[in-house]
């Protein structure tokens, strides 16, 4: 079921309420990752993606696109993972991204002892 994410043809989308993380599934031969990440992430943040910081300031949006078009030949994953506007972003480049708040992230952290 395809649905529609600020604008963004979207395959899917999961929501962890326990770490407020988000998880969308995009057809890379329609849409770039860069696109993807930017509505992903207006919608997350429930603004318009024009009021985001631009996504050059945390990464080469051209990089970012190129990863998830090239495969190798193996179907082995290959991800990045930056921060953009307070959140954790991977990108998958089988189409795949999960945005976390940077905060849930220092709290999991803190709780598993790390930020003792």
């Amino acid at each position: 079921m395809d649905t529609n994410v600020s604008g963004v043809e979207v395959e899917a989308i999961e929501y962890s309420q326990e770490s407020a993380t988000v998880c969308i599934q995009f057809n890379q031969e329609r849409t770039p990752a860069s696109m993807a990440v930017i509505a992903t992430l207006a919608d997350v943040m429930d603004t318009d993606p024009v009021e985001l910081d631009p996504l050059h300031s945390a990464v080469d949006p051209d990089e970012l696109d190129a990863l998830v078009r090239v495969r190798n030949e193996t179907n082995e994953d290959s991800h990045v993972t930056f921060t953009h506007d307070g959140h954790v972003i991977t990108v998958h480049s089988y189409g795949v991204i999960t945005i976390t708040p940077e905060h849930e992230l220092a709290a999991e952290n803190y709780e598993r002892g790390a930020g003792r």
